[in-house]
């Protein structure tokens, strides 16, 4: 992640639009974390409770491999963590956590990067599926999350029927951005954002 200035960028919504915001999870967001640390504990700092890790979070993915150990130790700046509720069928069953017929998987596994040292900052990119974007999303779209500029004006630009029906106002860096602005794609200089929701209310 670029070490330079992050904008942030605050979005006022209507009354229940917040779950049109959740398919940004599927992207991915951004987490910092130190190597060596166990994955619960990076998760947890980012808002997760070990409780909600282990009992609605079905399926734990690494860089694209399953993971049955929530103490795993993250290894690798770059790598990618994708969340899920229980996956249907052979499949999710074979890939869930601590699941009997987990030896049907392809085995691979992360080693250490050769140049990452062990309590270095690692950036880490966090991905969300289903139940689980729709319990968490919310509550870290309210934290503020962090996110690729280029990503963000994708998703906005490809939604923005989002912008013009869901959004009330907008807010770059503090200073009122106009919604035209922040369709535009210019307004947002910094390679990285911190994307914010306020005044949520809560979905039913």
């Amino acid at each position: 992640m670029c070490s330079g200035s992050i904008q942030n960028l605050r979005l006022r919504l209507k009354p229940h639009q917040d779950s049109r915001l959740l398919p940004i999870f599927q992207q991915g967001v951004y987490l910092k974390g130190r190597a060596g640390l166990p994955l619960a504990v990076i998760l947890e700092e980012a808002g997760f409770s070990r409780d909600y890790l282990e009992q609605k979070v079905q399926t734990v993915f690494l860089d694209g491999s399953p993971v049955d150990d929530l103490d795993r130790r993250i290894v690798k700046g770059g790598s990618v963590i994708a969340l899920s509720a229980a996956m249907p069928g052979l499949a999710g069953a074979i890939l869930r956590k601590g699941s009997p017929i987990s030896a049907l998987r392809s085995k691979t596994s992360a080693g250490m990067d050769p140049d990452c040292t062990e309590g270095a900052m690692l950036t880490l990119r966090l991905k969300l599926f289903n139940t689980i974007a729709k319990e968490m999303g919310p509550r870290l779209l309210r934290s503020g999350i962090i996110l690729k500029s280029s990503d963000l004006e994708d998703f906005l630009l490809n939604r923005r029927e989002l912008v013009e029906e869901a959004v009330l106002e907008a807010e770059l860096d503090g200073s009122p951005l106009s919604l035209a602005n922040l369709l535009g794609g210019k307004a947002i200089h910094s390679n990285h954002v911190v994307l914010q929701i306020i005044n949520f209310s809560p979905s039913t």
